[in-house]
């Protein structure tokens, strides 16, 4: 199916602000002030905007102001470093967990960095919370993380997104923390059966997805990452460049 307009993925951003706008400008999507000149075309960020880099409420002030300017052309998806800064935003360091874990220390072990929590605003927490999980863009199928679990929230994309926009909008720690154990798994399209599952039920001949480092999948160093990684027969495409690791970071055009 032909996109009516340009459609351009960038992966995990986390806290990169500056790499992240970098990118964008090379691509011509933003200007040298930083504001959105896509014209027609039309952005997605895979999620995980903060934590392990300098300046995750950064990166969230660009995605927000993008999708501002661009009229909505330029959105993000929910990562599951999204999904923990709204519990640790929410819920601090109260036991999630039956082991005794909090959002906060699960956060912080997962690089969040308290100046980003701090500087976050009510209407910046509110943004995350509105976050959608998946997205069509023609036959791609966009998704943060590389699973299946998805389909444990909703077999259907519709089902999906109402499922993950109520528990986000609930907010219970219990739910959030169920959110965040299926949006933080990995590994299931190096199956093309489980592939093929999810495009089945969500849509799509193709899943675009983030969140699993191509440098921790080939073995490589960040550095030497300049490309997506096609696999499960050419079904599924890893977008995550590994900036936090020293990626020099890419855009995909779809």
């Amino acid at each position: 199916m032909p996109l009516p307009a340009p459609v351009f993925v960038v992966g995990d951003t986390h806290g990169h602000r500056d790499r992240l706008a970098r990118l964008l400008r090379d691509a011509g999507l933003i200007d040298r002030a930083d504001r959105w000149c896509g014209v027609d075309a039309r952005l997605w960020l895979l999620g995980d905007l903060a934590d392990r880099g300098p300046d995750g409420i950064g990166a969230i002030r660009l995605a927000m102001a993008l999708e501002r300017e661009s009229g909505g052309a330029a959105r993000c998806l929910l990562g599951n470093h999204e999904v923990l800064l709204v519990g640790v935003a929410l819920h601090d360091d109260t036991r999630v967990w039956p082991d005794g874990m909090s959002f906060r220390r699960v956060w912080l072990a997962n690089g969040g960095l308290p100046a980003d929590l701090a500087s976050l605003e009510p209407d910046e927490l509110e943004w995350l919370r509105r976050l959608p999980p998946v997205a069509l863009e023609g036959d791609t199928l966009l998704v943060h993380a590389d699973t299946d679990l998805y389909l444990e929230l909703g077999t259907t994309r519709g089902k999906l997104e109402a499922a993950v926009r109520e528990v986000l909008r609930d907010g219970a720690p219990s739910r959030l923390g169920a959110l965040l154990d299926v949006t933080s798994d990995r590994g299931a399209f190096r199956d093309p059966d489980r592939v093929e599952r999810v495009l089945s039920a969500l849509g799509g001949n193709r899943v675009v997805h983030g969140h699993t480092p191509i440098a921790l999948v080939t073995e490589r160093e960040p550095s030497e990452v300049t490309r997506p990684l096609v696999y499960a027969d050419g079904r599924a495409i890893n977008v995550d460049h590994c900036l936090f690791g020293g990626g020099g970071g890419f855009v995909l055009e779809l």
